[in-house]
């Protein structure tokens, strides 16, 4: 297991240990998920916006639902 600092101010430390105990986590925990958090967020971005392009491009095929459904057996 690795260790990374993170400097924080005395208001930015107290604002997220209090955070951090009102979730009742430990501060690590916190910091790794909203930091994880932040990752997918920009992961979907990406995605949307390729999504967008090809769209715009006419690249996209759209299947009913029926469709869906014959093609499931369902």
């Amino acid at each position: 297991m690795s260790t990374i600092t993170i400097r924080l101010n005395s208001d930015e430390a107290k604002t997220y240990k209090e955070y951090a105990k009102f979730k009742n986590v430990p501060l690590s925990t916190l910091m790794k998920k909203a930091l994880e958090e932040k990752i997918e967020d920009e992961i979907d971005l990406r995605a949307i916006l390729a999504y967008e392009e090809r769209l715009k491009n006419n690249e996209v095929k759209h299947i009913s639902f029926d469709d869906v459904k014959k093609r499931l057996e369902i």
